[in-house]
C-alpha cells in the first residue's frame, strides 16, 4: 500500500468497525474469517494469522514481540462509579469506558465470560466487542443495576484485546464494581459526553456538563434528594481542567431538575488521567450519603469534533403536547478542519419521542460553526425518560480516523398544577376572647400543597406577606417547599384567634412555584372566616309589658309581638344548620285564659330586627285579680355556638270600664226634730259590675246647713271584696220649712284606670 492511501483505508476500518462491515477483506467484502476470537486478519502487507495472540500483525509485523512494530500499549477502563447504590425498584446506567493508554489503536477488543449471566439485578448486552479502542469514547459498555431486593456484591468485567504491537492480551484486564441495592434513592452524576474526554494541547477546549438526578423511577412516589454539595476543590483541578463557579450545590436534586455543573477541559500539556468529582446530599430519609464521579481524560495530538446539544443539559418536553427542538452542532476544538464526518447511529430507530427527518447525516467539512448541525425534535407520547446517544467518526486534520459520542438525557414532563387544600374546610370561625387553646379561641388551618396528577413540582413559595395577615391570623413570616406532589409533605401551618369582633372576611394567599414541565405557575387559596361571640339572646316585647286590656274594647284580639335579639347584634345560628338557633321550650302549651298562640316556635337564626318574632294575642273575658305573668322559657345555641336558657316575662291584666255607685241608708227622707239631737246617715259605695274600682273620694259638704262627715271621706278600694261606707250627721240648728235635699259628689279610679265621678241625692227636714 502506498503511504498516501493509509488515511483512507484507516478511515475506512473505524468506519466498518462502527458499522460492524466484514474487516477480514480490505475493502469490507466477505472472506474466509469468522467473528470475533477466530476471524483471519489480512492486510495488503501479506501477514495473516488468528487474533487473540497468533494473528500476524496487519502492519507487517511476524505476530512476535521482537519483530513487531508499533508500541505495547494497554486498555485502560473506567467505570463511571466504581461504587454504586441503587433504591430498590429503581435502576442506575453505569458506563464503563474503554481506551488505549497511548491513545493508539488497539484491535480485537472483547469482554470475556458471558455477560448474559451477571448478578442479580445487572443487566447488559449479552456480548460485548470493539474492533477499535483508541483515544476516542466509541468503545464504552452501558451496564444496568434494577435491584428488587435488598443486597450487594461486586461485578467483575475482564477483557482482553490486541495491541498496537499486535501482541495478544489475554487476559488483558478487569474492572471491579461494588454495588449494593438500598431502600432510599440515590443521586446519580452523569457526564455528558460519556467516556473519554479528549482535546488538543493549546488548540481544544471541551465542554463538559455533569448532571446530577434522582435514580428513582417511580414519579409517584419520587423524593426529591437536597443538599447536594460537590465536596472536591473545584478551584484545585487537575491541570487542563476548570469550572464555570469556585463552588458547586444544589438544593433540590429530582428527575430532570436542572442540576448541572459546566466544566471546561483545556490542556496546555501532554497528559491523561482521571478527574473524580466527589460529592454529598441528604436522601429522602434524612440521611447523608456521598458518591464520586469518574471522568476520564487525555490529551490528543490532533483536532477533535466536540457534539454539543441545544439546548444544553437534560431535554425536556410535556407529554403529547409539548415539543422541544434540539439542535447537535459538530465542531472542532481547536478551529482546525477536519472532514468526512459520518453519524453512525441509526436515526431510523431512536428513541421513543425522538424525531429526526433525516435517515443519515454527513458532513463534508468541520470547523468552527461552520454550520455542520443535526436538527432533532423531542415530542414525547407517553411519561418516560432515558439517553439519547450519538455515535459519529470523522477524519481528524492528520487524516487520522477518530470517533466520537454525545449522550443526551432527556424526560418527558407533565404539565400539572398545585392544588392548595386548606383543613378544615369552609368557613373558618373561632370565639373572641375565648383563650388561646384550640377548641378555646384558636382555630388551627393547615393548608396542604400538592400536585394534580401526583407528579413532582419544585420551588414552591407563598407570595403573600405573611407578616400582613388580617386580624387574629398568624402564621411564619416566611414559607416555601423544595418539592410538592402528593401527601403532606408541604404544608403551611396556620392559625385563627380573633380578640376583638370583626366583619366576616376572606384570607387570600397567593403562592408561585415550578411545574413537571419546569414552568412558572401561580396560584391562590380563599379562606373565608368570621370571628364568633358569646352572645346572649333576649326578648323585647310590643306593646311594651305591662299590658292592660279593657274587656270589650277592642272588640278583636290585641296583639302582642316578642321580638328575640342578640346582646351584640352578630347572628345566632344553629349547630348543625338544619336545626333551630332558638326553641321556645315552655310556656306555649298551658297559656292562661285570654292569651292565644301556636303551640310550638323556633326559629333557624337570631340576630336583630325582624328575623326571629314570636306572635301572641289577648281577648280577656273576664278582668283579672290585679296584674297577672305570662311566663315563656326558651332555648338557644348562640353565635359561639354554645347552648343557654333565658325566660320572657309579660305582666297583664283584663279591666273592665265600670262606674261607682252610692245608696244612703235610710234612703227615705231624714227627718229630725229641731233641737232633738244629730241623725246619721251611712252611704255605701258599690261598683256597677261588681268589679274594684279604687281612691273614692267625697267632694266638700255644703257648709252652713248642720251636715258633716263623721268617718274618713274616702276609701281605698270599692267593690270586689272590699266594703266601702262612709258616715255623715246632721244635727239642725232650726227648722228647714220643708223637704230639703242634700247632694252628694264624689270621684274614683274605676276597674280601667280611669277617673270618675258621681253624686247621690239625701233628702232631709228639720221640724
Amino acid at each position: 500500500m502506498q503511504p498516501a492511501h493509509r488515511p483512507l483505508l484507516l478511515g475506512f476500518v473505524a468506519l466498518c468497525a462502527l458499522s460492524g462491515c466484514d474487516l477480514t477483506s480490505p475493502w469490507g467484502s466477505s472472506s474466509s474469517g469468522t467473528a470475533y476470537g477466530s476471524a483471519s486478519v489480512t492486510d495488503n502487507t501479506g501477514g495473516t494469522g488468528k487474533t487473540g495472540g497468533s494473528a500476524t500483525s496487519p502492519v507487517g509485523g511476524v505476530g512476535t514481540e521482537s519483530s513487531t512494530t508499533g508500541t505495547d500499549d494497554t486498555v485502560v477502563a473506567t467505570a463511571s462509579s466504581v461504587s454504586v447504590s441503587v433504591e430498590v425498584g429503581s435502576s442506575q446506567i453505569t458506563s464503563i469506558t474503554f481506551t488505549s493508554s497511548d491513545g493508539l489503536a488497539i484491535t480485537g477488543f472483547g469482554i470475556t465470560g458471558t455477560l448474559g449471566v451477571l448478578p442479580a439485578g445487572w443487566s447488559g448486552p449479552s456480548t460485548f466487542t470493539c474492533k477499535l479502542v483508541m483515544a476516542g469514547s466509541a468503545c464504552v459498555l452501558d451496564l444496568t443495576y434494577a435491584p428488587t431486593a435488598l443486597g450487594s456484591g461486586s461485578l467483575v468485567v475482564n477483557y482482553e484485546y490486541v495491541d498496537n504491537a499486535s501482541l495478544s492480551k489475554a487476559p488483558g484486564g478487569s474492572v471491579t464494581i461494588a454495588y449494593q441495592a438500598i431502600a432510599q434513592n440515590n443521586a446519580v452524576a452523569t457526564a455528558m459526553p460519556s467516556g473519554q474526554i479528549n482535546a488538543a494541547v493549546g488548540r481544544g477546549t471541551q465542554s463538559v456538563s455533569v448532571n446530577f438526578t434522582s435514580d428513582s423511577s417511580n414519579a409517584v412516589l419520587d423524593q426529591a434528594l437536597t443538599d447536594l454539595t460537590i465536596t472536591t476543590d473545584l478551584g484545585s483541578l487537575p491541570p487542563g481542567w476548570s469550572s464555570a463557579s469556585p463552588a458547586f450545590s444544589c438544593a433540590i436534586v429530582t428527575t430532570g431538575n436542572g442540576c448541572q455543573l459546566m466544566l471546561s477541559y483545556a490542556p496546555t500539556a501532554a497528559g491523561r488521567g482521571v478527574l473524580g468529582l466527589s460529592y454529598t446530599y441528604v436522601d429522602d430519609s434524612g440521611a447523608a450519603r456521598s458518591g464520586t464521579l469518574n471522568i476520564p481524560y487525555a490529551t490528543t495530538s490532533s483536532n477533535n469534533v466536540v457534539a454539543t446539544a441545544s439546548p444544553a443539559g437534560q431535554i425536556e418536553a410535556v407529554e403529547k403536547t409539548g415539543s422541544q427542538a434540539v439542535a447537535v452542532a459538530f465542531n472542532t476544538d481547536d478551529g482546525r478542519s477536519a472532514s468526512g464526518l459520518i453519524l453512525t447511529s441509526n436515526l431510523s430507530a431512536l428513541p421513543a419521542g425522538w424525531h429526526s427527518s433525516a435517515t443519515s447525516f454527513t458532513c463534508a467539512s468541520i470547523g468552527t460553526g461552520n454550520g455542520c448541525e443535526l436538527p432533532l425534535t423531542y415530542a414525547p407520547a407517553a411519561l418516560g425518560s432515558g439517553m439519547l446517544r450519538l455515535d459519529y467518526a470523522y477524519s481528524d486534520d492528520a487524516g487520522n480516523q477518530q470517533t466520537g459520542t454525545l449522550n443526551v438525557p432527556y424526560t418527558a414532563t407533565t404539565n400539572d398544577n398545585v392544588v392548595a387544600t386548606p383543613s378544615p374546610t369552609g368557613q373558618i370561625t373561632a370565639v373572641v376572647g375565648q383563650g388561646s387553646q384550640p377548641g378555646q379561641g384558636t382555630q388551627p388551618v393547615a393548608v396542604t400543597f400538592t400536585t394534580d396528577d401526583t407528579r413532582l413540582a419544585t420551588a414552591l413559595q407563598i407570595t403573600s406577606d405573611l407578616t400582613l395577615l388580617p386580624s387574629g391570623w398568624s402564621a411564619p413570616s416566611a414559607f416555601t417547599c423544595t418539592t410538592v406532589s402528593t401527601g403532606g409533605g408541604c404544608q403551611l401551618d396556620l392559625a385563627y384567634t380573633p380578640t376583638v369582633y370583626t366583619a366576616p372576611g376572606t384570607l387570600v394567599l397567593g403562592y408561585s412555584y415550578k411545574n413537571n414541565a419546569g414552568q412558572t405557575k401561580t396560584g391562590s387559596i380563599d379562606i373565608p372566616y368570621r370571628a364568633l361571640t358569646d352572645d346572649t339572646i333576649t326578648g323585647t316585647l310590643s306593646p311594651s309589658s305591662p299590658l292592660a286590656v279593657i274587656i270589650g274594647s277592642p272588640t278583636a284580639p290585641t296583639p302582642v309581638t316578642v321580638t328575640f335579639v342578640t346582646d351584640d347584634g352578630e347572628p345566632a345560628i344553629g349547630i348543625p344548620s338544619t336545626s333551630n338557633a332558638l326553641t321556645i321550650t315552655s310556656g306555649l302549651n298551658s297559656l292562661p285564659p285570654g292569651w292565644t298562640a301556636s303551640s310550638t316556635f323556633g326559629c333557624l337564626t337570631v340576630s336583630d330586627g325582624t328575623t326571629c318574632q314570636l306572635p301572641l294575642s289577648y281577648q280577656p273575658t273576664q278582668v283579672t285579680n290585679g296584674a297577672q305573668i305570662l311566663t315563656l322559657g326558651y332555648s338557644y345555641v348562640n353565635d359561639a355556638g354554645y347552648g343557654n336558657t333565658g325566660t320572657v316575662m309579660i305582666s297583664y291584666r283584663a279591666m273592665s270600664d265600670n262606674s261607682v255607685l252610692g245608696a244612703p241608708n235610710p234612703s227615705s227622707v231624714l227627718d229630725v226634730a229641731s233641737g232633738g239631737g244629730t241623725a246619721t246617715v251611712v252611704v255605701s259605695f258599690t261598683t256597677s259590675d261588681g268589679n274594684p274600682a279604687s281612691m273614692l273620694a267625697l267632694s266638700p259638704l255644703p257648709s252652713g246647713i248642720g251636715w258633716s262627715v263623721t268617718s274618713p271621706s274616702t276609701c281605698a278600694m270599692v267593690g270586689g271584696s272590699a266594703t266601702c261606707q262612709l258616715s255623715l250627721s246632721y244635727l239642725p240648728a232650726a227648722p228647714t220649712g220643708g223637704v230639703q235635699t242634700l247632694t252628694l259628689g264624689y270621684q274614683y279610679i274605676n276597674n280601667a284606670g280611669q277617673s270618675g265621678s258621681g253624686s247621690l241625692a239625701i233628702q232631709y227636714s228639720a221640724t
